[in-house]
């Protein structure tokens, strides 16, 4: 029997939005690999609960602190015939998440990859943002020094511009929010539109759409909880 990494989208909030396909896959896994066991383990037991699935699979941490170490283990138990799961805590892996390095290494090894979609915040934020374009820039994170951060910020606002059309999609830490809309006002202006959206498909998921200025002014004086998801462009009004 050939081994496959399965590499699963899980649900970014509502466990309604997990698929068919991801629970079957979930039932015939042996192993997965995760980035905490603990949030790994409440979707699996909810799912469970819910006689959604039968059995729990082995867990390992699979995380930023030791992909470098046990992205071999994956090709390895796959080459035996293994078959084996990748999730993050969230949405899909290799998206802003570990996963590429055991994806692209069981690739090179001319393994089975399967790919099961799911929910992702970057594809649930674009159409609620409400901010068209036929060309979407997914910048994930900033990086969190300046001069890299405005090199990023600078080449997509040269490509807008000479393209005429686009919009900007990044993930914001709660922590950094207010630096990053900093570094966004230096590069493209204050005035810049853009919408926030917190807490997608949770209960108390928010939209605000407001200029860069108007966020900055907001958040210095609120803090922000939550998983946070900026994108930047001009909304056309009806």
């Amino acid at each position: 029997m050939f081994g496959t990494l399965y590499v699963i989208g899980t649900p970014i909030g509502n466990l309604g939005d997990i698929t068919l396909r991801a629970i079957e896959t979930l039932e015939k896994i042996e192993v997965l690999f995760c980035e905490d066991s603990r949030v790994t383990s409440r979707l699996i037991n909810e799912l469970i609960a819910k006689k959604l699935l039968t059995k729990k699979p082995r867990y390992v941490p699979y995380n930023e602190f030791n992909e470098d170490r046990i992205f071999h283990q994956i090709v390895e138990m796959v080459n035996r015939g293994e078959q084996v799961g990748l999730v993050s805590d969230a949405g899909m892996p290799a998206i802003s998440d570990p996963g590429y390095r055991a994806i692209s290494a069981c690739l090179a090894a001319k393994l089975r990859v399967e790919v099961i979609p799911g929910p992702s915040a970057l594809t649930t934020a674009l159409p609620w943002s409400g901010i068209g374009g036929e060309i979407a820039l997914y910048l994930g994170f900033l990086p969190k020094t300046s001069g890299k951060a405005n090199k990023i910020l600078e080449a997509s606002r040269e490509m807008i511009e000479k393209l005429g059309t686009g919009r900007l999609v990044l993930y914001v830490s709660p922590h950094r929010l207010v630096k990053d809309l900093i570094q966004i006002k230096n590069v493209m202006g204050g005035e810049t539109q853009a919408v926030l959206m917190r807490e997608l498909t949770k209960r108390h998921e928010e939209r605000i759409e407001a200029s860069v200025d108007e966020l900055i002014k907001k958040y210095m004086q609120n803090k922000v909880r939550g998983e946070l998801v900026l994108v930047i462009g001009s909304r056309d009004r009806c």
